[in-house]
């Protein structure tokens, strides 16, 4: 239990406490050199990344470009060869049938038939 009337601590000598120590800022021109390499070396690498980005761009517009000039190439390609191929096969027909033409003239004899030679019958009405 307290009792405020005999409290004597108010009369009792007090320490002090001690003082705090006063800061003071001081410009260092070390931190000001720093700062300023900071914002150059920042500088470069934006203008550095901005360059990468740039040529990344640039870069992929001609990869583009290109594929698509292969792609039409490519299928000019499978045209022509498609043509080549049907082509081909038309002249080995022609030989051939030259080949046997010639043939059947000159080595069996045969000759064309005329128009006036063809007789036609009719099934339906002949009787067997």
């Amino acid at each position: 239990m307290r009792s405020t009337a005999y409290d004597l601590s108010q009369f009792a000598p007090q320490r002090e406490a001690p003082a705090k120590p006063s800061v003071k800022v001081i410009d260092n021109p070390r931190r000001k050199k720093s700062y300023r390499a900071y914002r150059l070396r920042l500088t470069f690498c934006s203008v550095a990344l901005f360059a990468l980005m740039a040529l990344t761009v640039y870069n992929n517009m001609l990869l583009t470009e290109t594929r698509a000039k292969v792609v039409s190439g490519t299928e000019e390609l499978t045209q022509l060869v498609s043509e080549y191929s049907y082509l081909n096969c038309e002249l080995e027909n022609m030989v051939s049938l030259k080949n046997a033409s010639d043939y059947a003239e000159n080595e069996l004899g045969l000759i064309k038939v005329a128009a006036n030679q063809i007789e036609y019958v009719n099934l339906r009405s002949a009787t067997i």
